[in-house]
């Protein structure tokens, strides 16, 4: 499948955490012509295999993203909402949602005080979630005959084609990094690369990277490479906290293993990929936090796709930085794998 409408149809499907089963089975599918064999856990991750001789190697990107959840039914049927996943109330105001009910899809708005009715002091104050609420459109009777307090809600952002081979939508935070292990799947089909390679597309991250740790456990990798997403260039950014669109983001820091980083940078240079690299001094926010302390110990390195406006309807990438992604993992892992005897880790 082209890159870019596997991100239309994967940004499309619902997979909040703890909630990932209709994304998980897309996953699955979009994996089986290009591995030996897939599976889902018990905590919703899905796990491909690709070659069953040489080191194992764990791939993984997170499937879920940010949303909402019910907490509450006003008298006249609107909703009240928490998050699920770090959600910024600015960006609610005005939006499409879904709550995902047992009774079915229920399709709503989120709705906000229009201006007129604001008192003088109320447009200069940041909304907050509190004052934030769903209109189902029904009366307050059938909302509670369909609704349950809890029941997830995921937003509406169809995928949005920009120009310069660049789209924007919702959840590119992190469904772009399981777009990459396609990718590199693909490419490392054509490598023949002597690795057994585990790509894991892994629930609860935005909660606390809970499945990546759950199933490196399961597979006990040699070493792992974790890809996500920083922080794009664009209006409001400062010169040291974000990154060009078109450049692989290779990050380095203790989360992040020295070996592995090094053999990164050189065959991303024998290849020619554009790269940069970002410094995280401390665990980083991905799934590597989990991925370097779980077992025995994983050595680890980390790739992040730059990313505009991240945590919005509109996160905004570069398609062909994708694609640069997937081939520099690849050819990265089948470089290792070829060296694997003669590594020596310190």
């Amino acid at each position: 499948m082209e890159i870019k409408e596997f991100l239309r149809e994967v940004t499309a499907l619902p997979g909040l955490p703890g909630f990932e089963g209709p994304v998980g089975q897309y996953i699955v599918e979009v994996f089986e012509p290009l591995t030996d064999d897939q599976s889902v856990d018990v905590m919703g991750n899905v796990i491909a295999r690709l070659g069953s001789e040489g080191p194992r190697v764990m791939i993984s990107a997170h499937q879920d993203e940010i949303g909402l959840m019910v907490t509450g039914i006003e008298k006249d049927g609107s909703l009240r909402v928490s998050r699920n996943g770090g959600v910024d109330p600015r960006i609610l105001p005005s939006m499409e949602v879904k709550v995902l009910a047992k009774s079915g899809a229920l399709y709503g708005v989120v709705g906000a005080t229009p201006p007129h009715l604001q008192a003088a002091s109320d447009p200069k104050k940041a909304v907050e979630l509190k004052d934030v609420f769903i209109d189902l459109g029904y009366s307050p009777q059938t909302v509670r005959e369909k609704v349950r307090i809890g029941d997830p809600i995921v937003m509406i952002s169809p995928l949005v084609e920009l120009a310069n081979d660049r789209v924007a939508g919702k959840t590119m935070d992190d469904r772009a990094g399981v777009a990459i292990m396609l990718e590199c799947a693909k490419n490392m089909r054509r490598l023949k690369a002597p690795a057994q390679t585990f790509f894991v597309s892994s629930t609860q991250e935005e909660v606390g990277v809970r499945g990546a740790k759950t199933s490196a456990y399961a597979i006990d990798p040699d070493f792992a490479i974790a890809i996500d997403v920083t922080h794009g260039t664009g209006p409001g950014t400062g010169p040291f906290e974000a990154f060009a669109l078109d450049k692989v983001v290779l990050v380095t820091g203790p989360n992040l293993h020295p070996l592995l980083n090094k053999k990164l940078k050189e065959t991303a240079k024998r290849h020619r990929i554009e790269t940069a690299v970002e410094v995280a001094s401390g665990p980083t926010g991905t799934d590597a936090r989990a991925l370097q302390i779980a077992c025995a110990g994983v050595p680890c390195v980390l790739i992040s796709v730059p990313l505009k406006y991240m945590h919005t309807t509109v996160e905004t990438l570069s398609l062909d930085m994708l694609r640069e992604a997937g081939r520099l993992l690849a050819h990265f892992i089948d470089d290792v794998a070829r060296e694997w005897g003669e590594f020596e880790w310190y």
